[in-house]
């Protein structure tokens, strides 16, 4: 898979079949012009945040998916919800052949999927694989948080950089239209250091500092599929707890110390990763 153009068509939807009215006397919903079915299916199958795919357990000789709502962007549930069948209309893509080919782009083209590991969202989303479009997957730091910035160099280039490329790759195969695929770094407990040493350039802008993490990443990120390259995007993840945009307009909002370190934008990471990709 050497770029986008040799993927898998686009057309993994089912088979789009006509179906008919059985009193031809009543209008009925498919008689609906085309772009009013695509607002209800908008609003009936559209998830806000996340779903996240998985079981309750990871043990068990025979998985058994489950799906739940989760927060995704500052979107969804602040706490994660399960997906009940009255929150999906499954009903809806039951009824005929053709609401079914309709519904199936909107449910799994639109909405973000998330998972602990590829098996589960393998059988999550099973025979829909070529439909999913936007993926987000927890990564580990594999030690990118060090204070050492030699050794966090070696572990970016040696450790965590490889694994991103080949969970990545396995990832593409397994879902070929892929047009967004993230990883998110979980910040670290909160009596660790929760910026990253490569982060901690002083008397620079925003935009500066992101330019020169960018370098930064670039000297340690080899790519060997442009496809990949393409779709990848990498992220850190809020740190647990209340953040300082929750507090704007009120008179308890904490004070920065003096170093920012408390307050560091980690959107920054994102923001260079990005930057960087433009470059390879």
């Amino acid at each position: 898979m050497s770029n986008r153009s040799n993927r898998c068509p686009t057309n993994g939807a089912p088979t789009w079949t006509q179906s008919y009215n059985q009193d031809e006397g009543k209008v009925g919903f498919l008689d609906l012009p085309r772009e009013l079915r695509d607002l209800v299916y908008e609003f009936a199958f559209r998830i806000e945040g996340a779903i996240l795919i998985y079981t309750r357990d990871p043990t068990a000789a025979r998985l058994v998916a489950r799906a739940m709502n989760i927060r995704h962007r500052g979107c969804g549930p602040i706490e994660p919800q399960p997906l009940r069948n009255g929150q999906i209309p499954v009903a809806l893509m039951r009824t005929c052949r053709q609401l079914n080919a309709e519904c199936s782009p909107i449910l799994y083209g639109a909405n973000v999927f998330s998972s602990w590991n590829l098996q589960l969202l393998e059988l999550g989303l099973a025979h829909r694989h070529l439909l999913v479009r936007r993926i987000v997957m927890e990564a580990s730091p594999r030690g990118i948080f060090e204070k050492s910035l030699d050794h966090v160099f070696y572990c970016w280039k040696n450790r965590f950089w490889p694994e991103i490329l080949k969970s990545g790759d396995k990832m593409l195969n397994r879902f070929p239209n892929l047009e967004s695929l993230t990883f998110s770094l979980k910040p670290p407990r909160h009596d660790e250091c929760w910026r990253p040493d490569f982060f901690a350039v002083g008397n620079k802008t925003r935009d500066q500092r992101v330019g020169i993490v960018a370098t930064w990443m670039s000297l340690g990120s080899i790519w060997g599929n442009k496809a990949l390259r393409e779709c990848l995007h990498l992220e850190m993840g809020p740190q647990p707890g209340i953040s300082k945009k929750e507090f704007e307009g009120s008179r308890f909002a904490p004070e920065e110390d003096d170093d920012g370190d408390e307050y560091w934008d980690y959107s920054e990471f994102a923001e260079a990763f990005d930057m960087m990709k433009q470059w390879r």
